[in-house]
C-alpha cells in the first residue's frame, strides 16, 4: 500500500505538504495540491482514517441528516453534496431519521463525541432541544431548509412559500376553483407551514373562499396521500389536489387509479417541489434546483471546515422550475 513518503518521492514535495493536500489545507497552492492529487489518484493512494483523525483530532466525516431518504426533496441536495465533497477527502454519511426528533439528537450527541468534521442537517422539524444541541455543538454545520433562532451557522434556503403560490395558481389556470391541499405535520415545520400559506394566498388571491374542510394533514409519505386521497374523491366538487410534497401526490395518484380516474384527464394535482427527473409528466409542479442547493451548501461547508472566518452566509433559492404539462392549452 503506498505511503505518505512515497507520494512525497513522486512530486517532490515534502511529507508534510502532500498530509496538508490530504487534510485540504486552503495555503498549498493550487498547482501543488493538483500535483499530489494526481499522484495520490495514480497510486491508489488511501489515508489512513485513524491516524489522521488522531493528528487533526476529528473524523473526516460529514453527518447528512435527512427526514425521509425516499422524498425526492432529501434525495437530491444529498447528491449536490456527495458531488462537491468526494474528491476533498471527506466522507459523506447520511442517516435517515423518518422525522424522529430521538434519533436526531442521538446522532448529533454522535458527531460531537466522536469529533466529525461537519454536519448537515436537511430536516425541517426542530424542538427546543435540537435548537439547544445545536447552539452548543462545536463542529462546523449548515443548515439546509432549517432556521434555527440566533444561528450562528451558514444556511442555504429554498423559498418554500413561492413554490406552494405557483403550483396552486398553477392548478388555477388550469380552471380548478375548489382545490383540495395535503399538508404536512406544521408543528416545528416552517416548509410546511410556509408551502400551506402559500397555497392559501394563491386562493385568495384569485378571489376565491378557504374551505378548512379541505385542507387535509398527512405525514409526508405515500400512505398519507392514499388515506387523505379517499376522503377527497368522495367529494365530486373537488376537481384538484396541491400536495405538499411528491411522495404524497404519488399516494393520490394510487387511490385515484383504483377508482379508474387519470390525471390531466378526471382531474389535475400538483406538488410543492421540484421532481423533474421522477417522469412525473402528469403532476405540476414547482421549486428550486435541489442538487444546487446540496453544492452550495458543501461549499459553505467546506469552507468553514478549513478554517474560514467569512461572515455568515445566508442564500434563499428562488423557484426555477414550473412545471404545468396542460400550460401549452393556455397558449
Amino acid at each position: 500500500m503506498p505511503t505518505i513518503k512515497e507520494i512525497s518521492a513522486i512530486t517532490g514535495v515534502s511529507k508534510s505538504t502532500v498530509s496538508r493536500v490530504i487534510n485540504n489545507d486552503p495555503k498549498v497552492s493550487e498547482k501543488t495540491r493538483r500535483l499530489v492529487l494526481d499522484a495520490i489518484q495514480e497510486t491508489k493512494y488511501t489515508p489512513n482514517i485513524i491516524a489522521r483523525s488522531m493528528i487533526t483530532g476529528k473524523l473526516p466525516i460529514v453527518l447528512i441528516i435527512v427526514g425521509d431518504i425516499l422524498s425526492y426533496h432529501f434525495a437530491k441536495p444529498v447528491v449536490g453534496i456527495e458531488r462537491v465533497l468526494s474528491d476533498t477527502g471527506y466522507m459523506p454519511v447520511v442517516y435517515n431519521s423518518m422525522y424522529d426528533e430521538d434519533k436526531e439528537q442521538a446522532f448529533l450527541d454522535m458527531a460531537k463525541q466522536f469529533k466529525f468534521a461537519g454536519v448537515i442537517p436537511m430536516t425541517a422539524i426542530g424542538s427546543e432541544q435540537l435548537a439547544r444541541t445545536f447552539h452548543d455543538i462545536d463542529i462546523p454545520v449548515v443548515l439546509i431548509n432549517k432556521k434555527i433562532k440566533r444561528s450562528r451557522f451558514d444556511a442555504v434556503i429554498a423559498d418554500e412559500y413561492e413554490a406552494g403560490y405557483l403550483v396552486t395558481t398553477e392548478l388555477i389556470r388550469c380552471g380548478s376553483h375548489r382545490i383540495a391541499y395535503i399538508s404536512g405535520p406544521n408543528i416545528n415545520s416552517r416548509i410546511n407551514r410556509e408551502r400551506e400559506q402559500g397555497y392559501r394566498d394563491a386562493i385568495i388571491e384569485q378571489g376565491f373562499p378557504i374551505d378548512e374542510n379541505i385542507i387535509f394533514k398527512g405525514n409526508l409519505d405515500i400512505a398519507s396521500g392514499y388515506e387523505a386521497a379517499k376522503k377527497i374523491f368522495s367529494d365530486p366538487s373537488i376537481t384538484a389536489v396541491c400536495t405538499n410534497n411528491y411522495l404524497m401526490a404519488a399516494g393520490v395518484n394510487q387511490y385515484a387509479a383504483e377508482l379508474g380516474k387519470r390525471p390531466l384527464e378526471n382531474y389535475d394535482i400538483g406538488c410543492c417541489e421540484t421532481v423533474s427527473e421522477l417522469n412525473s409528466g402528469d403532476i405540476i409542479y414547482a421549486g428550486p434546483d435541489l442538487q444546487l442547493i446540496g453544492e452550495k451548501a458543501a461549499e459553505l461547508l467546506l469552507k468553514r471546515m478549513q478554517g474560514s472566518k467569512e461572515p455568515l452566509q445566508n442564500i434563499t433559492f428562488a423557484v426555477e422550475n414550473v412545471h404545468n404539462p396542460k400550460a401549452a392549452a393556455f397558449v
